[in-house]
């Protein structure tokens, strides 16, 4: 089909959706009121191509659950777990409104505990499993010397003016005991484990166990110099919630923190223009919650998650700091990618709490898009063109995000309302390989996009730059890593450290409190990760 035959159909669609009363005063509930069989009849309908509809019928199915089952459980360890889903209170609209809100995808047998999210930071921790996997700073023999010693084996890389050495995709560096290869010229530490206790600078260890199921992560300056590594945990049915690895200047861990509890599969999130980080949770009625790094401020729910849904991450453009524009993710093959645009004013904590417009991305065809107030159309356009999103980020007047389904990255030029596509799994200059699901979107301060893989074995962290040539950074290729993912990704204010985790890191079953490791890497010449590396060409026999 040509764009004004698609675009004639989309026109129809939105009449349709208009006449069915979806546009008017939601933010987004693809089942509400409606009789399955004409819901599928109206996703048929926007199918582009209708002749071949009886050999991609299985492709609009919609599957209307009474229970959530993690897709992530069953593909890793082959035991499901069941999302059982809080019912959940904080700074937020009333209870009455909340339930009035409630997806009807999961109202039929649900059953409810009575977690409250804990929004003070100083909350009680939550009881795990003893179980523990090997904890140890681990770095590479050839680089012992490069490294100065500081508060047990609190280990910190000294930066040094020696000749550049590091060589992005080039994987010839083997750190046998943790089970995964680098780029030549890092070096790697553990940070964290799960369920154990963070060494700390002082010798001493935090009070709190290290969270499980650590998943998306950004890093914030503090006034002191030092920063804080903010990262979630997607432990379910209410054992999620956010928390915080303090650093001093020297890069040394000075403290470990709860900031937000009893909050269910918190998955990635995103960063707001006034140092603030956003936690979204990955379930059925999952919320955005803004969380403040240093923990001075009671977390709170946002107006970002609507009605709910199965949000992965956030992005921001702020090009404008008194409007800066919010967009969120959804990682259901019928979600829909949302934007949020704030009344104009003062940019603040206050401002994701405040009034504003939702609208949805629509693909009109393969280059160019819009934007609706209508989810219903804007659900059925990613389920054609652009399912399960996952990571998303902005610079520069582009949205990029993935489709983990797709295989595919998009770059979205926000200004002309044109997209582009390439697939996240083609070939790697260098060693390595990435043959599965993209999941993270972070970019450091140069031109390079860096994201995190989900599944396979040989999940890592690989970087594309602005020609869109693709480089392994780390890889783990030890049988305990089979099937695990990458999260967590970050960087240093100054960009010489890159933090990453394991979200399963060899634990015995998928999803349990000790599931997860928290590395460091950095460069041995004190560079950042974005910096000159040497100058070698690659080849296609390498």
């Amino acid at each position: 089909m040509n764009f004004h035959q698609y675009a004639f159909i989309a026109l129809l669609a939105l009449a349709e959706c208009a006449q069915l009363g979806a546009c008017v005063g939601k933010t987004g509930d693809f089942n509400k009121g409606r009789d399955l069989k004409k819901q599928e009849v109206f996703v048929r309908r926007l199918k582009p191509d209708t002749k071949s509809r009886k050999k991609s019928s299985a492709f609009f199915d919609v599957a209307y659950n009474s229970t959530i089952i993690s897709n992530k459980a069953k593909s890793r360890k082959g035991s499901p777990e069941v999302d059982i889903t809080p019912a959940m209170t904080a700074k937020a609209p009333s209870a009455k409104s909340r339930s009035a809100q409630s997806r009807d995808i999961v109202a039929a047998s649900m059953t409810y505990d009575t977690l409250v999210p804990t929004a003070s930071p100083f909350g009680p921790p939550i009881a795990v499993p003893t179980m523990l996997p090997t904890e140890g700073s681990i770095i590479p023999d050839s680089v012992n010397n490069a490294m100065d010693r500081s508060g047990g084996d609190q280990l910190t890389p000294s930066p040094t003016n020696e000749k550049v050495k590091f060589r992005r995709g080039d994987l010839k560096n083997n750190v046998r005991r943790l089970g995964i290869k680098v780029s030549r010229g890092m070096g790697v530490r553990v940070v964290a484990t799960a369920n154990k206790r963070v060494k700390l600078a002082n010798g001493l260890r935090s009070s709190l166990p290290f969270h499980g199921m650590p998943d998306g992560a950004a890093v914030f300056p503090l006034s002191d110099g030092g920063y804080v590594y903010v990262s979630n945990s997607e432990m379910d049915s209410g054992r999620g919630g956010v928390y915080a690895v303090y650093f001093n200047k020297r890069g040394d861990v000075v403290d470990y923190k709860m900031l937000l509890s009893n909050t269910t599969r918190n998955c990635a999130g995103g960063t707001t223009p006034f140092n603030t980080w956003v936690s979204c949770e990955e379930f059925a009625r999952g919320q955005c919650w803004q969380v403040d790094p240093e923990g001075r401020r009671s977390s709170e729910m946002t107006v970002l998650g609507g009605e709910g849904g199965n949000y992965e991450a956030v992005a921001c453009d702020d090009r404008n700091p008194l409007q800066p524009i919010f967009y969120v993710t959804e990682d259901f093959k019928f979600g829909a990618l949302r934007k949020f645009t704030p009344v104009e004013g003062l940019a603040s904590w206050d401002t994701l709490n405040g009034p504003g417009t939702t609208e949805y991305l629509v693909f009109l065809d393969d280059k160019t898009f819009t934007w609706s107030l209508c989810d219903d159309v804007a659900r059925t356009s990613q389920s054609i063109y652009f399912p399960n999103v996952e990571g998303i980020d902005f610079k520069d007047g582009v949205l990029y995000f993935v489709s983990k389904k797709k295989l595919m990255l998009y770059a979205l030029d926000l200004d002309n309302n044109t997209y582009t596509t390439s697939p996240t799994n083609g070939g790697l200059l260098g060693s390595g390989e990435f043959k599965n699901s993209p999941d993270q979107l972070i970019r450091n301060e140069g031109d390079f996009l860096y994201f995190t893989e989900d599944g396979g074995k040989t999940p890592g962290v690989y970087a594309v730059d602005s020609s869109g040539q693709r480089f392994a950074i780390f890889e783990a290729y030890g049988k305990q890593y089979f099937g695990d993912e990458t999260t967590g990704l970050a960087f240093s204010p100054d960009g010489t450290k890159m933090y990453a985790c394991f979200q399963d890191c060899g634990c015995k079953r998928s999803g349990e409190g000790d599931c997860g490791c928290m590395l460091e890497f950095w460069r041995n010449d004190g560079r950042s990760f974005d910096g000159a590396t040497m100058n070698l060409k690659y080849h296609l026999s390498e």
